[in-house]
């Protein structure tokens, strides 16, 4: 096969200036009339760029190290260009192209990776994914460039640098450095995971760090309110209309078991007709995408109506007016104080209390439970069950009745 000439030169793109006013140096291949540029990554200052002999005429450490990767640039495609001449097969750019980028992927490195994962998570957000959950991923990235910083003397590995030790002493620096709770960490380890096998998708990474790792969540027990704190915060009196108002929305929780997220996006087109004739509500949960239906109580429905005129005056679809999490968290603390409880309360004791005090408790299996929670897996709903000693006693002297 006759070999094709190959021809490389540097250029200055001059006209795409950033914002510290610097400009890029691109590379044009050809091969046979038949040209490609691709991006070398380096941005200078355009008075020091010498158009004719392709290189940069500061005389400066960092200028130094520019001129220094834009040789080895060249170097990479004449050696993969030798490498396309001994096997025989036909020399385009476009070839020349595809292999430097599988070259390049041996080079990339892990923060390299979970910003790039990153950046997918946060296109897909509203779609696949949520805002909350993209933060958690960038929040996941800066503990690892802390992390790094601390136990490395360079400022990023590489991929293939990682090993089930780092990850051993990742968890370990979370928990010691970061000061955050063992379930919290391993959360965290999940996250990091879920950008390894990113990697391993993207061909980025060929051996799995996480093969040789175990990593387990401790059963904790779930603050949740018994019935007689529901019907005390429920029938408490309360003035104030921001407090009465997330006093409303808490209750509504409980007799539902809708998350935050998911009570306030919840629309009154979304209050239907069930197969029983009554009202449920069928919506799909923020966090999963499940569908979940749940089938109204009396208490929730009463809610509903009351804000009825809200709605109307609102000119809005929305079921109530629910503020940010952080303002109804805030709130729940004062009505605590105000009705007595000394549990610390939250949104999400709701969601706890409707699993337990409202369905669990009072005979609901635990395969319905989990349905009307939205969860995916039935384990979830099973750390609702451990806690249920009220239900045990209650059930053991029903069984004791039978036996006296």
């Amino acid at each position: 096969m006759e070999s094709k000439k190959l021809f490389l030169s540097f250029f200055l793109f001059k006209s795409r200036i950033n914002k510290k006013g610097l400009s890029p140096i691109y590379l044009r291949i050809t091969i046979d009339g038949k040209r490609e540029t691709i991006a070398t990554g380096v941005f200078i200052d355009a008075n020091y760029w010498d158009e004719t002999k392709g290189i940069i005429t500061e005389n400066t450490p960092l200028a130094i190290n520019q001129n220094h990767l834009l040789n080895s640039l060249k170097g990479k495609i004449t050696g993969i260009y030798t490498e396309l001449l001994n096997t025989g097969v036909e020399i385009t750019t476009s070839a020349i192209t595809k292999r430097l980028n599988a070259k390049n992927t041996e080079n990339i490195t892990l923060l390299g990776a979970t910003r790039q994962h990153n950046a997918y998570v946060k296109k897909r957000i509203g779609q696949e994914t949520t805002q909350a959950t993209y933060v958690k991923y960038e929040t996941l990235r800066t503990k690892l460039e802390g992390y790094i910083a601390k136990e490395y003397s360079r400022k990023d590995p590489l991929l293939s640098e990682l090993t089930p030790k780092f990850i051993v002493h990742f968890e370990l620096y979370l928990k010691t450095h970061e000061k955050i709770g063992h379930n919290t960490a391993i959360k965290y380890i999940q996250f990091l995971k879920r950008i390894i096998n990113y990697s391993i998708a993207n061909e980025w990474l060929k051996t799995n760090p996480f093969n040789s790792y175990r990593c387990k969540f401790k059963v904790v027990s779930r603050e949740y309110l018994n019935i007689e704190e529901i019907n005390t915060i429920q029938s408490k009196e309360i003035s104030i209309k921001r407090l009465s108002e997330i006093r409303d929305i808490f209750i509504f929780s409980c007799y539902t078991g809708l998350a935050y997220a998911d009570v306030k996006k919840l629309v009154i087109e979304e209050i239907v007709l069930g197969v029983d004739k009554n009202l449920w509500i069928q919506t799909f949960r923020s966090k999963t995408k499940t569908r979940v239906p749940v089938p109204l109580l009396p208490q929730a429905l009463a809610i509903i109506q009351s804000y009825q005129e809200w709605r109307k005056e609102a000119h809005t679809n929305r079921v109530f007016p629910v503020p940010s999490n952080q303002k109804v968290n805030s709130y729940l603390k004062e009505i605590a104080d105000l009705c007595g409880i000394k549990k610390k309360l939250t949104f999400h004791i709701a969601r706890h209390s409707f699993a337990t005090s409202v369905t669990l408790s009072n005979g609901v299996p635990i395969k319905t439970v989990s349905k009307l929670l939205g969860h995916t897996n039935i384990k979830t709903t099973q750390h609702y069950a451990k806690v249920l000693d009220v239900k045990l006693a209650n059930d053991m002297n029903n069984l004791r009745d039978k036996f006296t």
